[in-house]
């Protein structure tokens, strides 16, 4: 039995739908072409340091939908929230070698953070 396109978001993310051929429940996935983004991230993260002229913001990383949604499943917590556990966690995850293909912009997030939130 294969899925059913449901819709596909602003983010990119196509969402599909099967049935439970053996019983009444469903499954939902979310699919998301991330290879431009991750090209892009590739790019911007030699491109400057990645400040604005008057050095008050800097960009760090582009995440696609689909990693922020499976964070949030899997290890229940939102890479978009203020908090500042979900802050820290976010900067580890940048920092390692593991996510590197998410930043925009060279430098440790780690090290902002342990000096900006005692």
């Amino acid at each position: 039995m294969s899925y059913v396109p449901l819709f596909t978001s602003e983010q990119g993310v196509t969402w599909l739908w099967r049935d439970d051929p053996d019983g009444p429940g469903a499954t939902a996935v979310a699919v998301q072409d991330v290879g431009g983004l991750l090209e892009q991230n590739k790019a911007m993260s030699t491109h400057n340091d990645g400040y604005t002229p008057s050095r008050e913001m800097r960009r760090v990383a582009s995440i696609p939908a689909v990693i922020q949604m499976k964070w949030m499943i899997e290890e229940g917590w939102d890479c978009m929230s203020n908090d500042p556990g979900c802050q820290k966690k976010l900067a580890e995850k940048l920092d390692s070698n593991e996510y590197m293909y998410l930043r925009t912009a060279p430098g440790r997030l780690g090290d902002h953070y342990k000096h900006s939130r005692k």
